[in-house]
C-alpha cells in the first residue's frame, strides 16, 4: 500500500489541478458569453471627478469571440480589441486608430462589479482613476 501512496498524491494532486482549470475555463465561457450577447452603450464615465458620459451619447458597442469589439456612432465605426482576464477579473480594451472619445477606453479596466446586463470598471490614472459603467441595451 504504501507504494501506492505516491501515485495517489499524484493523481490527488493533478486532479485538483484539472478542476481549477475547469473552473477557470468554465468562468471564461460565461464572461465570453455574456460580452459577446447584445449591444453595450456606456452608461456612465469619470474621468476623475468630471462626468463626461454624454461624449460616448449614441455610441453602440459590440464585443465579438474572436476578441475584436466595435464602436459604432451613426455610419462611424471604429475597430477594437478586448481580452477578458477572469484570473484578476480585468477587462483590457483597445481602439488603436480611433479618436476621442474611444481612447478613453484604452486602458485594462479591473470590474468592481457586474451581472449579465452591466459592468462597472475602473483604471488607475495618472490623476486617479476612471470609472465605466457598461449597460447592455434592452
Amino acid at each position: 500500500m504504501k507504494k501506492f501512496l505516491p501515485l495517489i498524491a499524484c493523481f490527488f494532486v493533478f486532479s485538483c489541478i484539472s478542476c481549477q482549470k475547469y473552473i477557470e475555463k468554465q468562468a471564461e465561457k460565461k464572461v465570453l458569453e455574456a460580452m459577446t450577447t447584445g449591444i453595450w452603450i456606456v452608461e456612465q464615465f469619470l474621468e476623475d471627478t468630471a462626468d463626461i458620459t454624454t461624449q460616448f451619447l449614441n455610441y453602440d458597442f459590440r464585443f465579438f469571440e474572436n476578441g475584436t469589439v466595435t464602436g459604432t456612432i451613426g455610419t462611424n465605426v471604429a475597430n477594437g480589441t478586448w481580452v477578458a482576464n477572469t484570473s484578476n477579473y480585468s477587462i483590457t480594451s483597445e481602439f488603436p486608430s480611433a479618436g476621442n472619445p474611444l481612447e478613453k477606453l484604452n486602458a485594462t479596466w479591473v470590474i468592481k462589479d457586474s451581472y449579465w446586463d452591466f459592468v462597472k470598471a475602473e483604471t488607475a490614472t495618472s490623476n486617479g482613476k476612471n470609472v465605466l459603467r457598461l449597460r447592455k441595451k434592452p
